[in-house]
């Protein structure tokens, strides 16, 4: 059988054509023969439909692979001769005879992209959309859960931004595709009948991420779409949204893995028209008009000049069902977002951060403040904690809100640890002072005189005290990592330890992120304190001083 690839979402709304009616009559598949001249129907720019020629060429029986049956099609007509069939054209419906038949739902790989499989519709329909969201949580299943398995069509992110998150796809399995957020004239919300195009998405505003495809079928207020699974895992509570088609990027080898794919340039940053609620093997569906469970993020960059970024979006929030709110992946990107539009450049950085996670379990917000000498590590903070609250549940959980608060300036002062000195003969529990020289990067040394108390658990002996540099920064590799685990719905704390058991202990972990920065002594196998704290200045180097330890005095 020829190499499949799913068909999922990179696109949104059609062009003017014959339009399928919401309770179309459906074609069983038992009618569906060779040679049949159907009419397919997508968006191809904009959001009006379009119609395309579809040839039946067969009638696949279900097999090892699928799902179940399908449809073998060809494409033509002048909507789809120069690009073929493509990511974002998933869901598409086949209408034959004036019945549906299914809607398109995979790649097949041909030169060209003309020939693809369809779902029949019967299959698409066997599983209706959800009314609410009551279900049980599957832990196994949600250690294991993908927030969406296929390519993620994301609008709002630049440059640097979009390259963290690019290469965090990679490593995880997926493929991401960048697109606008919107026209800039904007659009009207889009009545998603049959061939509009349909997003189902992680987070909308000014951060969107989610899947984008087409309608397969509509009855009054339920919407199927996609003609094949986003994870397939039942219960799903996503935003259902309306999109905007830029227009169909070709390529005709149709390599997936080479990422040389037509797709459609669709935003996934629509409007909200309702809720995402069920992910099975033949389709997506959803209900129109209720929202699902979100929480808001407003993330707000602040230069030294008083220049400010506010970025504001909104995440479905599926812990109910297991699988987080996608804060450990959205919250990042907006951070790193927020301070690329703040400071239009990628040279060094001196900031600080601080979160907010407003939940009704506690009168006070849960959070942290940090100081920073990179755009990295507070990226990786923040991720460690949306990871937190994502995996949360061994209580009930109401995050109203979450905030990040950003204040930055450009340039580093970097100041080297190069000597340090001290008494000889200390005891254990006494204080002293110990005196540092530092070297300041393209500047001059200066001398620091700081208090110390020797531990007083330290034996008697020789020992060495370690005077180190502490401005934490997290590489790029790392801030990826971080990613990965948000894009593959891992739990787990980077710094290990217990599992919060309430939304006190879920509080003070958080809290446990908070970290000073500056210089550090320490001795071997016992905990260090730091003797300088600076958000200013960014410490580095080391240097050793040998302390002969003697005996507490009685």
């Amino acid at each position: 059988m020829p190499r499949r690839s799913l068909l999922l979402a990179a696109a949104l709304f059609a062009s003017a054509a014959p339009a399928a009616r919401a309770s179309d009559p459906i074609m069983p598949l038992a009618e569906v023969r060779a040679g049949i001249h159907c009419t397919g129907l997508s968006v191809i720019r904009g959001t009006e439909i379009s119609s395309f020629d579809v040839e039946v060429l067969d009638v696949i029986a279900r097999e090892a692979g699928l799902s179940g049956p399908r449809i073998l099609v060809r494409a033509s007509g002048p909507a789809v001769d120069a690009s073929g069939i493509g990511q974002g054209f998933s869901g598409s419906p086949i209408l034959c005879e004036g019945r549906n038949a299914g809607a398109v739902s995979e790649g097949l790989g041909d030169y060209g992209n003309h020939v693809v499989l369809a779902t029949p519709i019967e299959e698409i329909l066997s599983d209706r959309p959800a009314r609410a969201l009551r279900a049980h949580r599957d832990a196994r299943l949600a250690r294991a859960a993908r927030p969406l398995a296929g390519p993620l069509m994301v609008s709002g992110l630049s440059v640097r931004t979009r390259l963290l998150l690019t290469r965090a796809a990679t490593r995880a399995g997926r493929t991401v595709l960048a697109a606008p957020s919107a026209p800039a004239a904007g659009y009207a919300p889009v009545d998603l009948r049959p061939g509009a195009s349909v997003a189902a998405t992680l987070s909308t505003g000014d951060v969107a991420i989610g899947a984008v495809g087409t309608v397969a079928y509509r009855d009054g207020d339920q919407v199927w779409a996609f003609g094949h699974p986003l994870d397939g895992l039942g219960r799903r509570s996503l935003f259902l949204q309306d999109s905007y088609v830029f227009g169909v990027i070709s390529n005709p080898l149709g390599l997936m893995e080479a990422g040389a794919v037509t797709y459609k340039l669709a935003s996934s940053a629509g409007h909200v028209l309702g809720s995402m609620t069920s992910d099975t093997t033949a389709s997506v569906g959803g209900i129109l008009g209720a929202e699902p469970p979100s929480i808001p993020l407003r993330v707000v960059g602040r230069d030294s000049g008083g220049r400010a970024v506010v970025l504001e979006s909104r995440l479905a929030d599926e812990r109910a069902l297991g699988y987080g709110a996608a804060l450990s992946l959205v919250a990042p990107l907006a951070a790193g977002q927020a301070l690329e539009r703040l400071m239009r450049s990628f040279g060094p950085i001196t900031l600080s951060m601080c979160t907010r996670f407003r939940v009704r379990e506690l009168r006070r917000p849960m959070g942290f403040c940090n100081p920073y000498f990179d755009v990295d590590s507070p990226l990786g903070d923040l991720a460690d904690a949306g990871r937190k609250i994502d995996s949360f549940d061994l209580s009930p959980l109401h995050v109203d809100s979450a905030e990040v608060s950003l204040r930055a300036r450009p340039g580093v002062v970097e100041d080297v640890l190069v000597a340090a000195d001290a008494p000889r003969r200390v005891r254990p529990g006494e204080r002293i002072r110990v005196h540092l020289v530092v070297q300041r990067r393209r500047g001059g040394r200066r001398r620091l005189s700081v208090p110390l108390r020797i531990p007083a658990s330290l034996r008697p002996g020789v020992r060495t005290l370690v005077l180190a540099g502490r401005g934490d920064t997290t590489s790029e590799q790392e801030i990826v990592i971080e990613l990965v685990g948000g894009l593959v719905g891992t739990s787990g704390d980077r710094a290990g330890g217990r599992e919060p058991r309430s939304a006190r202990e879920l509080a003070r972990a958080i809290r446990g992120l908070h970290r000073p920065l500056g210089i550090e002594a320490r001795f071997k196998d016992l905990r260090g304190s730091l003797v300088v704290r600076s958000d200013v200045v960014s410490y580095s180097g080391s240097a050793r001083v040998p302390l002969r330890v003697l005996r507490r005095r009685r």
